[in-house]
């Protein structure tokens, strides 16, 4: 638990540090004690608050239009087959953010999520940068290491991910967050028809009870073949 606070901690320090690079909209509890970090404005085609923010159809499919696309968001910081370094893994996270936050498939997952969740009669997700981290995360190790699991050997599960990244449930009685993986998706609506079609992975998208969401979307190899895909919920 010390160290997960001592990484979430490096993680806003970062964040505070570079207030140029665009910061998806999400929740500020859970990486640093409220207050203790600034919004960010100076670029208003993003939405650059850690203040949770809902997002319109309209516009996340400008953010979508404007995202950098999958292949240009593949971190250099290639994943170890051991537990990473905090330096290690607060330089991949660096990295994530001047690769452009999500990515277009990424932001289009959410879209379609929201609309699904829309005609269920549900609120959206609001997107939380804590869940984006956590879910690339794992994509991208997933990828790296040549596996395909909601548990990871090296960092666990989904809320021990998440909570590394400084995440942490926004309303009282809720423990841990909800994943979804997908490990064959070319594009964010076969990800979404995928899961909708499938009982389990559906509950989690229809939840009534989420309130951020998180995306991580990785390419296993430059042709595109077997991607990976993480969908992370809190609460």
């Amino acid at each position: 638990m010390m160290k997960q606070r001592i990484l979430a901690v490096g993680l806003a320090v970062v964040l505070t540090l570079g207030a140029s690079v665009p910061v998806w909209a999400g929740t500020e509890v859970g990486l640093v004690d409220r207050g203790m970090v600034e919004d960010y404005t100076e670029a208003p085609t993003f939405i650059c608050s850690f203040s949770p923010t809902m997002l319109t159809d309209e516009q996340l499919s400008e953010f979508v239009a404007n995202a950098p696309n999958i292949y240009e968001t593949r971190s250099a910081v290639t994943m170890t087959n051991r537990r990473m370094t905090t330096a290690e893994i607060i330089a991949w996270a660096v990295e994530f953010w001047e690769l452009g936050g999500m990515n277009a498939f990424e932001l289009e997952v959410v879209r379609l999520i929201n609309i699904e969740r829309a005609e269920a009669g549900l609120h959206p997700l609001a997107i939380s940068p804590q869940l984006s981290l956590a879910a690339r995360f794992h994509s991208q190790e997933m990828a790296d290491l040549s596996y395909f699991a909601h548990r990871s050997e090296i960092y666990g599960r989904g809320t021990a991910r998440a909570e590394m990244f400084g995440h942490e449930n926004q309303q009282m009685g809720f423990f841990g967050v909800g994943e979804n993986l997908h490990g064959g998706a070319f594009t964010p609506e076969r990800a979404v028809r995928g899961w909708m079609n499938s009982a389990g992975h559906r509950r989690a998208i229809l939840c009534p009870d989420a309130l951020t969401i998180g995306i991580g979307a990785v390419r296993m190899s430059d042709n595109g073949i077997m991607g990976r895909t993480t969908a992370k919920f809190g609460f």
